[in-house]
């Protein structure tokens, strides 16, 4: 990727892709200025591809599907958004496809997630493990509790190296502290030898971000990776993810609920609602025209700095649903202002309504 310059501000209007939306054309949106350069997708590298997943997990009332058919990819160099409510699947999605869960008790996998061309579903527990840390890494979204308060830093860092690479443990110190340093911690050897608990949260953070890239991996699942952090933090936090993706030209998929962070740093965008995709685009297309409500509703609902101040916020109607009461037809019906007795009846399918975008939604691209 080129270098790329961001502005973001609010918008008078936007296409709307057919739902009847008059009252979102004040709505707050961010349009991103680039100049990048973007290879077509026949000749882009795909690191990642998912096709169908489905995650089930297993409990006393029966199985309960949390992702639901699931399918994007990740391509070299891309920083790929995943955005949605809590509850939408998007950290499931992520663990799933490092398959993070019991497979003998808790959950059961279907469909196929290919890193490189090899199927990780097909691969025995031995071998995934080879994968996890060396080919696919994941910063958590809470530093202080997944690092470990009884080792230090420095022995964590080094633990990853010592798994995946043959080296000395000399060697392995070397690496942690230069791993330490290219993510910005100051006096690397001092940290090198403290425990989590005398680190800041951005610095905890920053060694967990140095732990998922000790052994350069393919690519990068961040979940949430700002989350309770001040916001001077949280930009630091991104500045450095998005530098060492052009550095290490990896993949990234960053979840995140922050609209903001997505407009700035991502390529393209995944919206999941209830353990689906209901929308895919480039950013561009995904805040200049949202085809789908729920994508509508997401970003009808970031606060607008020159708005009336004693409007209230828009808000979304309603909850995202437990997984053992999921509606029937489209999931999101019951809280889309648009919803017709089809929507509650059919589930549609996610379809192409440009070459750039795909939405599950059966009125997006039918016209205003």
């Amino acid at each position: 990727m080129g270098s790329a310059m961001f502005l973001i501000r609010s918008a008078n209007s936007h296409d709307t892709g057919g739902c009847q939306t008059s009252d979102i054309s004040d709505s707050r949106i961010y349009e991103k200025i680039q100049e990048v350069t973007v290879m077509p997708e026949k000749e882009r590298e795909k690191i990642l591809e998912v096709d169908g997943l489905c995650t089930k997990f297993h409990t006393e009332r029966g199985d309960l599907k949390a992702i639901d058919g699931v399918s994007f990819c990740v391509y070299k160099g891309e920083i790929l958004g995943i955005v949605g409510e809590s509850g939408c699947g998007k950290s499931v999605t992520s663990q799933s496809i490092m398959r993070l869960y019991d497979e003998k008790r808790v959950a059961s996998y279907s469909g196929t997630v290919k890193l490189e061309g090899e199927n990780l579903f097909d691969l025995p527990e031995k071998e995934m493990q080879k994968v996890r840390g060396e080919k696919i890494s994941m910063v958590f979204q809470d530093a202080l509790s997944s690092l470990n308060p009884v080792f230090t830093v420095g022995s964590q860092i080094m633990e990853a190296l010592l798994i995946h690479q043959k080296i000395s443990k000399k060697e392995a110190v070397e690496k942690s502290i230069e791993m330490l340093r290219l993510v910005g911690i100051p006096e690397p050897e001092k940290r090198f030898t403290q425990y989590p608990h005398q680190l800041s949260g951005g610095m905890r953070q920053r060694v967990m971000i140095a732990i998922a890239l000790a052994c350069h991996p393919r690519l990068l699942i961040a979940d949430e990776p700002t989350t309770a952090l001040d916001v001077t933090i949280q930009a630091q936090v991104m500045d450095l993810i998005v530098d060492l993706n052009h550095k290490l030209d990896m993949g990234v998929m960053l979840i995140t609920h922050d609209l903001a962070v997505v407009a700035e740093v991502c390529q393209r965008v995944i919206v999941m609602y209830l353990g689906q995709v209901v929308e895919e685009a480039d950013v561009n297309s995904i805040f200049d025209h949202p085809q789908h409500p729920y994508t509508q509703g997401l970003i009808r609902s970031i606060p607008q700095i020159d708005g009336d101040k004693g409007e209230r916020l828009y808000q979304i109607d309603g909850m995202v649903p437990l997984l053992n009461q999921i509606p029937e037809g489209c999931r999101f019906a019951p809280r889309c202002p648009y919803a017709t007795d089809r929507c509650r009846k059919e589930m549609p399918e996610l379809r192409e309504v440009s070459a750039t975008q795909k939405v599950r939604c059966h009125m997006a691209g039918m016209g205003a």
